[in-house]
């Protein structure tokens, strides 16, 4: 009886995970490169917010503001740097008069998160399209805005960008950047099926009219984080979100060398899930649980004399997420994660995201700059 329950249950989530790489995942996979020969780019925007952040700006700025495109400028908002930041923009802008940077003050009794600096850069944005990177995130392509930009069409407000992470040596950035995939290839494909809601603020876009009928982040702003993804929560419908997918599209960000910074930085992403729409966490909860459910009743089942049906289905399933990963790791520039993610997809469940979600039970809110 025992084993009857078991097996049931991880036949449940063989076809929930069967579901969702047939119909949901394979639409980021499978999804065809438009034709971009008759698309017009309109003027654009592109808003930078860095807070001490200097060698990113240095490094990452040039290659914002040398993109093959039409019409753009660049605001990047010193939020209260006490680097060289601002001398470095003063001379940058000498070079590139496309190039606008605006200057928060410190207030010594109030504390602001990055949605002040963002709010300022977006309403002294010149142009209705908006297109928002970090300071230490860089594109990919000198095309990265053209790749963005063709993703609207007449009825699109929000355009979902992927946000990489750069290749470097050792199992910490395997776990990052395996981790980036799998969020990227969730968001990105249910905003395909139509039910968007989340975008990155390393690679995100969206037009200013939007924003100013949402009220901006006000309805959220007293939540430290969610300046990205609680605002496409908000903002985005079925019908008014797409995504921009391919190498030309993607931008690349420096990844934390260690456990203890990624966990930091992981905190603060995750927490403000919990302020999503019941629908987003009803799903998610859904394919979340069902990851665990999965491995905890394959491992016993092998030991039943259910264990050739159970090896059959496990078979299954790892074929039909290699097949699907390898195209979309194609897509997003991760080539090189397929052949070890599945023991990277088993630290993850079991290693990473527990201590995760121990560390935010007993420790205070991460601010995004300090």
């Amino acid at each position: 009886m025992l084993v009857n329950s078991i097996f049931l249950l991880f036949t449940l989530c063989f076809v929930i995970h069967l579901a969702f790489y047939l119909f949901i995942y394979s639409g980021v996979a499978f999804k065809r490169k438009k034709d971009s020969g008759n698309v017009s780019y309109p003027p654009v925007s592109v808003v930078v917010c860095a807070k001490n952040e200097e060698a990113f700006l240095r490094e990452n700025l040039p290659f914002v503001l040398e993109q093959d495109y039409p019409q753009y400028e660049v605001i990047v908002v010193n939020d209260c740097s006490i680097d060289g930041s601002q001398p470095l923009l003063n001379d940058l802008q000498k070079k590139y008069p496309q190039l606008r940077s605006l200057i928060i003050r410190e207030d010594k009794i109030y504390k602001h998160s990055k949605k002040l600096p963002l709010t300022v850069g977006i309403r002294s944005a010149q142009y209705e399209y908006l297109v928002f990177t970090d300071a230490d995130c860089r594109p990919a392509s000198t095309n990265w805005l053209k790749a963005m930009m063709s993703a609207f069409d007449e009825n699109t407000e929000i355009v979902l960008g992927y946000g990489a992470y750069s290749k470097k040596k050792g199992l910490v950035n395997y776990l990052i950047r395996m981790d980036t995939f799998q969020i990227g290839l969730q968001y990105l494909s249910l905003a395909m099926a139509g039910m968007p809601y989340m975008g990155v603020g390393r690679n995100l876009a969206y037009k200013k009219s939007l924003f100013l009928k949402q009220k901006g982040f006000a309805p959220f702003c007293h939540i430290q984080s969610g300046d990205d993804d609680l605002f496409v929560n908000k903002a985005a419908t079925r019908f008014n979100t797409r995504i921009a997918s391919g190498p030309d599209s993607t931008t690349l960000s420096e990844p934390k060398e260690s456990i203890k910074e990624w966990v930091r930085q992981k905190r603060r992403h995750v927490s403000t899930a919990r302020y999503y729409k019941f629908s987003t966490l009803f799903v998610l909860g859904m394919t979340t649980f069902s990851q665990y459910l999965f491995w905890l009743t394959f491992v016993p089942l092998l030991f039943t004399s259910r264990w050739d049906i159970t090896l059959a289905l496990f078979t299954v399933r790892l074929l039909m997420q290699l097949l699907v990963f390898n195209k979309a790791m194609k897509k997003l520039g991760e080539s090189d994660l397929l052949l070890y993610s599945p023991m990277i997809e088993w630290l993850l469940l079991f290693g990473f995201y527990p201590s995760v979600a121990v560390s935010n039970m007993l420790f205070k809110q991460v601010k995004w700059k300090t």
